[in-house]
């Protein structure tokens, strides 16, 4: 079955548990991150709607010492989109346009940070979503702005892409738009955003940059 962005992501944000098995913050088995979502006045300002806001939980078996426990992580991950007319492809509506947001948990121990997301860049995370996710191909990166999180200053990354849609065959090129992750509270946050190269979407970098900067994550 083919994975979903949620899925990539979430995946990658879990990537590296076994570095936590033992730490005093996992002794419970859980761990939880806290959602992050995109202000009302953004979304209107914008024209994007709430799609999905949702629970994914990765459960990972660790090891250390020779001994094994499971550890069951709650990401938090939120999906806004803005439906567009492509009928140069014969497709009268499509969701082509669409803003995902990661939240997962820091997992820090005596001052250590140990989720592999806070290490990872854009370029692996890009090369993540790849691997795991088929609909995304012929990869490039473009250009690098910066953009404010949550009161962080991070780099934005844009990149070029093909992405297979619906009807299977049908291939669009896209751009493709990750934030670098912020730490905000106990929590690692991640931005990345789709849209079509067509003709009418030079301005939506504009968009992405208003929906990331409206983020708000208790």
């Amino acid at each position: 079955m083919t994975a979903t962005r949620r899925d990539v992501l979430a995946a990658g944000a879990t990537a590296g548990l076994g570095a936590v098995a033992g730490c005093a913050d996992v002794a419970s088995g859980a761990l939880s991150a806290s959602p992050a979502a995109v202000s009302r006045a953004a979304l209107e300002e914008t024209g994007y709607g709430e799609r999905t806001v949702e629970e994914v939980v990765v459960e990972r078996t660790v090891g250390r010492f020779g001994l094994e426990r499971s550890i069951s992580v709650t990401n938090w991950y939120a999906e806004y989109d803005r439906s567009i007319s492509l009928d140069v492809l014969g497709l009268s509506r499509l969701q082509a346009a669409i803003v995902s947001v990661l939240t997962t948990p820091q997992v820090s121990f005596l001052g250590r940070t140990f989720n592999p997301i806070g290490e990872y860049s854009t370029d692996e995370l890009i090369e993540l979503m790849q691997d795991r996710y088929d609909e995304l191909q012929n990869v490039h990166r473009v250009d690098e702005t910066l953009v404010s999180v949550l009161g962080t200053e991070t780099a934005l990354v844009r990149y070029t892409a093909e992405a297979r849609l619906i009807p299977a065959g049908t291939t669009l090129d896209v751009y493709v738009q990750l934030t670098e992750p912020v730490s905000h509270g106990d929590d690692f946050v991640l931005g990345v955003a789709v849209y079509p190269q067509a003709h009418g979407f030079e301005t939506e970098s504009g968009a992405v940059r208003t929906l990331l900067e409206g983020l708000e994550h208790e």
